[in-house]
């Protein structure tokens, strides 16, 4: 009887699964929110702390642990060697030059980012096995398994997904050999077709762009990209610098030398307004994501050509570009695109602890997806219970009334923080960790951003519909169950919910059933009944800089010290 800790182990967003003997996910959460430290950054994805009321909870004393990261034994091999040579000691990285190199970033930042991500190789698993110990006075541990960056990403979005058969394209910042490769899902198996090398990628582009338009990559503010474009202008100049970085040669994408980005960062920096450091810069947002979607359609064409299916599975930090997702469908023969919920690098523990526990299982097959994405933490309401005493405003609702108080909440104009079950696993909150608001007054979002979010304007808040509503209120309806693409409202319904129809006339929905969420279902049901509307308003509970909650005293806290008129937490409803 084995259990399977997977780590996904790279410089930023640490997480940590838990898989059992039969391969069923029991568990999976990025670090950031028990830390409440957004992404993590160059932390251990398994504080022993955390790990050990983990493995108390899901393993039994006495079961054997095998443990998966997510870069592969050759080339943490290799960075052993970097690491031996002296290569990433500070007097090295003081050395290197901080200007532009071909991978799009700064040589002494690639290196240094480089440095951590060996550094993270090295204590890979320590902190589960001493939380094993603590748990259970001695681990059972049967070693350490490494798998590939890229198939790790692979292996989770694509035995994730609903297919046997699809092609899937995997596109982030870096892996082992380049930042893009492309496998085939075959019968329920996962065969490497193509793996891209050189050091330059898309995601690398896209996090320049984020720099020169004001906003920082480090920050992980690449959604203020895609928030911001429809607000631009497609200028012409900008286009041609943008351009000037790439170029596609039949499928085969290719970019510039490091001499050409030096030129283009150079000038594009020279045309950046003043204000842009305050406001960001739009036109340059519009033209980074028209330019990124081009490099995309590139990959993609190759793609279908090397693994013609009618299915793709999409995965890697570029996944989460919802607004290119959404454009998808109908294109290069794809008539079905899955994206997971966790797409970039924390979903990778779970591809990793996968890939080890098919390897110790030869015939063994992951369960039929969509897999849930609700398989984080839950909440304890012991906070409320103690509250009781002194809060007039908190009371406990039997569990059938919440979801009509809540809808009834809405249609008043209350803004409502809403946590119920297991957080979600990603980076977007769906339906469990969520603030809630009616989507129909056109002021909604300005309110809700000023007072609670505190984050730019320009930024859009999602939709969650019931998916049965879906094709009456999106033109060219797809399901789209994690919030993982933009679809155009129809024009007819646009003014019935002016709060989630952002500048370009799309929405980053959420497609909900009763199957997935029952009682988010039931809450946009009961408001639905109020007021004709099959919508809500959903974005993530949290501030700006900060991950989503994690526990009860967090929810709290933010309903005491922001604009929130309202906070449900189960059963429990605290209101101003």
């Amino acid at each position: 009887m084995t259990y399977t800790i997977g780590l996904a182990t790279t410089f930023h967003d640490p997480a940590l699964a838990i898989i059992d003997p039969d391969g069923t996910v029991l568990f999976a959460e990025a670090t950031e929110r028990f830390l409440q430290y957004k992404r993590a950054p160059n932390c251990e994805p398994d504080p022993p702390p955390r790990v050990e009321a983990l493995f108390r909870r899901y393993i039994p004393s006495g079961a054997e642990v095998r443990i998966a990261t997510s870069w592969g034994e050759e080339f943490t091999g290799f960075l052993d060697q970097m690491g031996r040579a002296g290569s990433f000691t500070l007097d090295a990285l003081r050395k290197l030059s901080p200007e532009l190199n071909r991978s799009l970033v700064p040589e002494r930042t690639e290196r240094a980012l480089i440095a951590s991500l060996h550094q993270n190789q090295q204590r890979a698993g320590i902190g589960t096995l001493l939380g094993l110990d603590r748990a259970f006075g001695r681990a059972n541990v049967t070693g350490l398994k490494r798998h590939g960056h890229h198939l790790s990403h692979a292996a989770y979005a694509c035995w994730s997904s609903p297919f046997d058969n699809a092609a899937c394209l995997v596109v982030d910042g870096m892996g082992e050999t380049g930042a893009s490769a492309i496998f085939a899902l075959e019968d329920g198996r996962l065969r490497e077709v193509r793996r891209h090398r050189g050091r330059e990628s898309i995601g690398f582009y896209f996090g320049l762009v984020t720099d020169l338009a004001g906003f920082d990559q480090a920050k992980g503010e690449e959604w203020k990209i895609m928030g911001l474009a429809p607000y631009g202008h497609a200028d012409a100049r900008l286009l041609a610098l943008l351009r000037r970085l790439y170029r596609i040669e039949g499928h085969k994408l290719s970019f510039a030398a490091v001499e050409t980005v030096r030129e283009v960062a150079a000038e594009i920096l020279a045309l950046r307004p003043a204000k842009a450091l305050d406001q960001g810069w739009a036109d340059l947002a519009r033209c980074g994501q028209d330019v990124f979607a081009e490099m995309m359609e590139a990959l993609l064409s190759e793609t279908a050509a090397l693994v013609p299916s009618e299915n793709l599975v999409l995965a890697g930090g570029c996944a989460l570009n919802s607004s290119f997702n959404g454009r998808i469908v109908g294109r290069h023969g794809f008539r079905e695109v899955f994206v997971p919920s966790a797409p970039a690098d924390d979903g990778n523990a779970i591809g990793a602890a996968w890939l080890s526990h098919a390897e110790a299982n030869p015939g063994w097959r992951a369960p039929k997806g969509p897999l849930s994405p609700y398989l984080g933490s839950s909440v304890s309401t012991e906070a409320f219970e103690r509250m009781q005493a002194w809060e007039p405003r908190l009371r406990r609702l039997p569990p059938e009334e919440i979801a009509a108080t809540a809808a009834r909440l809405l249609t008043e104009g209350k803004l409502i923080g809403w946590v119920h079950g297991r957080a979600e696993f990603g980076p977007r909150a769906l339906g469990n960790r969520s603030i809630l608001a009616d989507p129909r007054p056109a002021d909604a979002k300005d309110i809700l951003n000023a007072k609670v979010k505190y984050r730019e304007a320009f930024r859009p808040f999602a939709p969650s519909i019931l998916a049965e509503h879906g094709p009456a209120w999106f033109e060219d309806y797809q399901d789209a169950p994690y919030m993982e693409r933009t679809l155009v409202w129809k024009e007819a319904v646009r003014r019935h919910v002016p709060a989630v129809v952002h500048e370009d006339g799309t929405g980053r929905l959420q497609s909900v059933t009763a199957e997935r969420n029952p009682r988010y279902h039931e809450l946009i049901s009961a408001f639905h009944a109020l007021t004709g509307v099959p919508v809500v308003l959903n974005t993530s509970f949290n501030i700006m800089g900060k991950p989503i909650l994690h526990t009860a005293e967090d929810a709290i806290l933010m309903f005491y010290t922001s604009g929130l008129d309202a906070l449900v937490v189960e059963d429990w409803l605290l209101v101003k």
